[in-house]
């Protein structure tokens, strides 16, 4: 697992559930997310691949819906959110956004940039 985490850090470009679900170390996240909506954000994030972002907006239209708040609260409740990649997910108008579920904390805000930094992503808020 220790090659996995520091190929992600080296690069940016490993996928971090992907590997880890290859080498059966990641449990199911089946009944993680408690609602059907949640699990298609869920779903939906996991096709968000390193490098690349989306918006809160966008991850709701994937799903045919126009709740993208109810995105952000989703989101706010990730069991695994280096795994489940919700720093990909920044506002529409290109910040950063929370993370974590907080968007007053500097060091979770902090953590969001650089994991974004690490994956060729830099976003200014």
């Amino acid at each position: 697992m220790q090659s996995i985490i520091n190929a992600y850090l080296k690069d940016g470009k490993t996928n971090l559930f992907k590997a880890l679900k290859e080498i059966d170390i990641l449990y199911n996240l089946d009944g993680k997310f408690s609602t059907p909506f949640s699990e298609s954000i869920l779903k939906s994030l996991l096709k968000v691949k390193p490098g690349e972002i989306t918006t809160y907006s966008d991850l709701a239209k994937s799903i045919n819906s126009k709740a993208y708040r109810a995105v952000g609260g989703v989101l706010r409740n990730n069991p695994l959110p280096l795994v489940v990649p919700c720093h990909r997910v920044i506002k529409t108008d290109g910040k950063l956004g929370g993370f974590m579920g907080k968007m007053d904390e500097d060091w979770q805000t902090n953590l969001k940039r650089s994991l974004l930094k690490i994956e060729g992503n830099v976003i200014s808020d």
